[in-house]
């Protein structure tokens, strides 16, 4: 069994390093030089196993040089209290936006760069090609929150980025570990070992039924769903979509536990996919399923304060028939996931909207969808209902709205509370 990697940071041990070198540099060329070799090269990429991707006072085609280029991260070095003016720092930004555009050579590559700025403080600049912008955020002082954002950062140039392009090639309904794992969980569904999976499934269908008006009889494009999963026969169409929306919850509550641990505080850069695995190589089936019970019981969401986020879900029956070669293929599920970075939502937000609800929409035919009273909000629709009720992204940040809010309690904006009873992906909460 492969192994994954995880390496350990001193978070805490980086901050000083940057700290220290900021304050002990004249200039900025020996910010540059103390930052990128104590700091970047020796305590994030070495530890991080990433190696010959540094590249400074690099040279574009049109002889502008760049501090430093690593991989798809562009960093630019200022003087320590260069960036204490909004004249500075616009004139950095633009900086590197000329950068990131004639290193990518096309707007459609641009949104795959980072740009960072590194005084006494740090910035990050990076292009959101869905409103044709580009986004400075910060400056921030140097801490360590910021630092992990620089981590992430580096990070992704060793993983991939959580797409749902990449992720369908991996789990998608053409791939085969998606076949392979519906099919064995059909199989399991066909011929129960425990009572309780029995009675979940008759539950789940009860109510699907009663949701959705669901009929195989009246979806005839059920029979093109169940060879796009590589299953024929007489085939039981109820437990194939239980089948389905099983692995497919599965791979949300993987990623969803990966993403709640990298925010966790202090322990950043703690994986649970990598403590999945370990308890499979050393303990095998029995330590894959002790892991998996707590996931399902919410455990490991409830260490961070999420309550009632798992607890009695119908899609936990699958502990209930697990078996060496179920166990084989979520360890393999597992591996796949390790192979790409939790944080992209973090480091590239405009990129990772709705991330989960294409995703689903792939894994299940829209015509199926629909026929079951499925519908997701288009995101223009979102964006016009939000803007009607006052409630878009850009009426609540601006200004006047936030001095108005705020005059009194300056956390009142994050006061607000909307109620979507039917959130489904929650694409109104998202838009916002």
């Amino acid at each position: 069994m492969d192994r994954l990697s995880v390496p350990q940071l001193n978070i805490d041990d980086i901050v000083t390093c940057f700290r220290d070198n900021v304050r002990s540099a004249g200039n900025e060329e020996e910010l540059r030089i103390r930052v990128s070799t104590q700091c970047i090269e020796e305590k994030i990429l070495k530890p991080l196993g990433i190696t010959h991707v540094g590249h400074y006072e690099y040279t574009l085609v049109s002889g502008a040089r760049i501090d430093a280029l690593y991989g798809h991260v562009v960093v630019e070095y200022k003087a320590p209290g260069k960036l204490s003016s909004d004249k500075d720092i616009a004139k950095a930004k633009e900086q590197v936006i000329k950068y990131i555009q004639q290193e990518a050579q096309s707007e459609s590559e641009q949104d795959r760069y980072l740009g960072v700025i590194i005084s006494d403080k740090i910035a990050f600049v990076r292009y959101d090609r869905t409103r044709k912008q580009w986004i400075l955020r910060g400056p921030y002082d140097i801490k360590r929150e910021v630092i992990i954002k620089l981590i992430e950062a580096f990070r992704g140039l060793r993983r991939k980025a959580l797409k749902v392009d990449l992720l369908l090639r991996e789990f998608g309904p053409e791939s085969p570990l998606a076949s392979k794992g519906v099919v064995e969980l059909y199989k399991k569904l066909l011929s129960p070992k425990s009572p309780r999976t029995k009675i979940l499934f008759e539950d789940w269908l009860r109510l699907f039924k009663q949701t959705t008006g669901y009929s195989p009889e009246n979806l005839k494009s059920l029979e093109e769903l169940a060879k796009e999963y590589n299953i024929n026969g007489n085939i039981k169409y109820d437990e194939l979509i239980f089948a389905i929306q099983t692995y497919y919850a599965l791979i949300l509550k993987l990623l969803s536990a990966e993403v709640v641990y990298l925010y966790g505080g202090g322990r950043f850069y703690k994986s649970y996919i990598a403590e999945l695995d370990d308890a499979y190589a050393r303990e095998g089936l029995e330590g894959l399923k002790r892991v998996l019970t707590d996931l399902e019981n919410g455990g490991i969401f409830k260490i961070f304060g999420i309550e009632n986020f798992l607890e009695g879900d119908y899609y936990s029956w699958y502990l209930d028939e697990i078996d060496k070669a179920l166990a084989d293929i979520i360890a393999e599920i597992a591996r796949r996931l390790s192979e790409f970075e939790p944080a992209t939502p973090q480091l590239e937000p405009e990129s990772a909207r709705d991330l989960l609800k294409r995703l689903y929409q792939h894994l299940v035919p829209e015509d199926i969808r629909h026929k079951l009273g499925e519908y997701y909000t288009p995101d223009w629709l979102a964006d016009f209902l939000l803007d009607e009720v006052g409630l878009s992204r850009e009426n609540l940040l601006s200004r006047e709205n936030l001095e108005k809010m705020s005059s009194k309690n300056p956390l009142k904006p994050l006061e607000i509370r909307i109620l979507d009873p039917a959130c489904g992906s929650a694409t109104f909460l998202v838009r916002r």
